[in-house]
């Protein structure tokens, strides 16, 4: 079955989060979407991590700008998995899920929304992916480039300046912490057709106040307890989904 969520990073409270093992639970779950975070190898090649360091999730250390792909993927996270490149998750994902790509510390890298968007090009999914990113200046690079792909800016409150914003970009998504939203601007958001997209929702508590905001795609760590409490009459097997 279908169940309407983000799986955030994969299926992190399961599995080694960012990881092509966390992905796929995900997918396997029936979820319709996925999230994951960017960065750019030593030559250029956006990998999937949240960190800019390896130190958190691999058996190595240091900023991932300061090795070459080849060299990332020789350390391992969590013994057995490799640092997967953004080519390999939306390979994978492909006909299955909407993939949301965070960029992040855009800062640190030289052409990182020309990078992302070749790798997208490349795997032709500008019809399945949306980009966010704290760096919204980060995201009208992005939308020089195309104006097709969809795009969203991360903020911790949904205020009103947002919305000038929002048409400035021409984005489709905006993403808010889970705690930073009322009513009146959700509604707002419908009525323009932009998405609302609420992270990170993990507790049963959290995920009850978001059945007032039915529009609202919700990002979670937990995707069988978000399942369970949403969906309580789905069968136990999941079925993949193409969306």
């Amino acid at each position: 079955m279908t169940i309407r969520g983000i799986g955030h990073r994969g299926y992190p409270a399961k599995y080694p989060e960012n990881t092509m093992s966390s992905f796929q639970a995900a997918i396997e779950l029936g979820f319709t979407h996925i999230e994951l975070d960017v960065h750019l190898s030593k030559d250029g090649v956006p990998v999937v991590m949240h960190d800019y360091k390896i130190d958190r999730m691999t058996d190595g250390n240091g900023e991932i700008r300061d090795y070459t792909v080849s060299e990332l993927q020789q350390f391992t996270v969590d013994e057995t998995e490799k640092i997967p490149t953004l080519e390999e998750v939306l390979r994978l994902a492909k006909n299955q899920v909407i993939v949301s790509i965070e960029m992040k510390n855009t800062k640190l890298y030289d052409s990182v929304e020309n990078k992302v968007f070749e790798v997208i090009q490349k795997v032709d999914m500008i019809d399945q992916v949306y980009v966010i990113s704290f760096d919204h200046k980060s995201l009208a690079k992005l939308r020089e480039l195309s104006s097709e792909i969809k795009i969203g800016p991360l903020v911790n409150k949904l205020r009103r300046s947002h919305f000038r914003l929002i048409e400035k970009l021409d984005a489709s998504y905006i993403a808010v912490k889970h705690d930073g939203l009322k009513e009146k601007y959700v509604k707002h958001c419908d009525g323009l057709g932009i998405q609302v997209v609420a992270w990170t929702v993990n507790s049963v508590e959290q995920m009850q106040r978001f059945k007032d905001y039915p529009s609202v795609l919700v990002t979670t760590d937990e995707l069988e307890k978000y399942k369970a409490y949403h969906y309580p009459d789905s069968s136990a097997k999941s079925q993949k989904v193409i969306v």
